[in-house]
């Protein structure tokens, strides 16, 4: 056999499988970060209240000061013409609050609120008025699957859990969207409710691993 050919060849050969070994590295890279990717709350199979909720992030490690994340919420489903009857208070609009909080079985004992912008352990983050809430913005489009719907959100925006939540080696963070609507004789009632559970772990001196949880 020509010499020459079977440098040719060989040299062919090396380059095959060097381009072989180098779509395997790519495609093990791509598969490693899509694994740290979280897209989560896009159906309905845990979720049996009028309040969608869902998170995306590309990784699941961040660094406990920058634990950042977009969130996808609604209050209705779009095309209902009368979106404020899922909370059950006849012609009066309730408005939303959306709180930040540790885990903590002692936040689900009562369903009325003194004072909303100060709730026992929870981080007041945003009040969304009634009228805004039951706008276009906040509708979300539900798709009928054979076991769950999944579900398109109007609106998402961008978040950051503050660093003081972080205060164990693991723990549960959880996101909270209720709807509150006044007593009579001061104070306000939980109507309806959704929340985001994030457990936590601390995986080095100042980096932590997030895993999403369905809120049970």
């Amino acid at each position: 056999m020509n010499k020459k050919y079977i440098i040719i060849t060989t040299i062919a050969m090396l380059c095959a499988i060097a381009l072989i070994a180098t779509d395997i590295i790519l495609k093990y890279r791509y598969l490693e970060k899509k694994s740290h990717e979280i897209s989560e709350g896009f159906n309905t199979a845990s979720q049996n209240g009028p309040i969608k909720m869902g998170m995306k992030s590309k990784t699941d490690i961040f660094k406990v000061d920058d634990v950042t994340f977009d969130i996808y919420y609604g209050m209705y489903e779009e095309g209902d013409e009368t979106p404020k009857s899922s909370y059950k208070r006849g012609d009066e609009y309730p408005f939303f609050v959306m709180y930040m909080s540790e885990y903590n079985l002692t936040n689900y004992e009562s369903n009325i609120i003194d004072d909303y912008k100060n709730a026992g352990t929870n981080y007041f983050i945003k009040e969304i008025s009634g009228e805004e809430a039951f706008s276009g913005e906040y509708a979300y489009i539900l798709d009928d699957g054979f076991l769950a719907s999944d579900v398109e959100y109007k609106h998402h925006e961008t978040i950051t859990i503050m660093k003081e939540l972080f205060d164990k080696k693991k723990s549960t963070i959880i996101i909270e969207i209720d709807a509150l609507v006044p007593l009579e004789n001061g104070g306000y009632r939980v109507s309806s409710n959704s929340v985001l559970k994030l457990n936590y772990e601390f995986i080095s001196e100042d980096t932590v691993k997030i895993e999403y949880r369905y809120a049970q």
